[in-house]
């Protein structure tokens, strides 16, 4: 699969399941499974690891950010893959608003906009932590900004480590657009404040 395919289809398959996880019985179960989507598709990136950067970079844009900045990913190709991210996640979304699956919706209160900008920088931070520990070692690792994001965030934006699908859920409208705006701006300042503390803990850290 090429590469922005990849990213298209890691933030439809992203937005489509953190959308319908909220089916699920219990919010346990729906985080877990968009947990388990993002261990998936970083496994999957990581096929696209080469010497000119880190496959890991194709899952989000938040990890594209991260990555960019330690020198795992390409500046120059950033646009593109964004681009492509944010496409598959809109297109999900508005395919989720069109086959509208009946069933039970979990119950979740949003955040409000500023609460939720302090929350999803936080989500963004965990996420350049887990982004970079994640990039030698264990996919296991994105299963970090999911977990964190819905246990700070709420369960309706479990996904919001991954900016794209953000707008994605707004699309499908899961989460009101001016929520999701303010969240996936803010997870991305928390993942460049987040990569800024390790390089300032560990100089050496790339």
């Amino acid at each position: 699969m090429k590469p922005l395919a990849l990213a298209a289809v890691a933030s439809a398959l992203t937005t489509a399941v953190a959308a319908w996880a909220l089916r699920a019985t219990d919010a346990t179960t729906a985080v877990a499974v968009v947990a388990a989507v993002a261990v998936a598709t970083a496994w999957l990136a990581r096929f696209h690891d080469g010497t000119d950067g880190s496959g890991v970079a194709l899952t989000g844009p938040a990890q594209l950010g991260t990555l960019t900045l330690v020198g795992r990913a390409s500046a120059a190709g950033a646009l593109p893959v964004v681009a492509a991210q944010v496409v598959g996640a809109v297109a999900a979304g508005a395919a989720v608003a069109a086959v509208d699956l009946p069933g039970g919706t979990l119950v979740w209160d949003e955040p409000t906009l500023l609460a939720g900008g302090v929350l999803a920088a936080v989500v963004g931070l965990l996420t350049a932590w887990a982004t970079l520990a994640g990039d030698a070692g264990s996919p296991a690792w994105q299963a970090v900004g999911p977990v964190a994001a819905g246990g700070l965030l709420g369960v309706g934006l479990a996904a919001a480590a991954q900016p794209a699908a953000v707008l994605g859920l707004a699309t499908a409208g899961v989460v009101a657009w001016p929520l999701a705006l303010v969240v996936a701006a803010a997870t991305l300042v928390g993942a460049l404040l987040g990569t800024f503390v390790v390089s300032w803990v560990s100089p050496h850290a790339e």
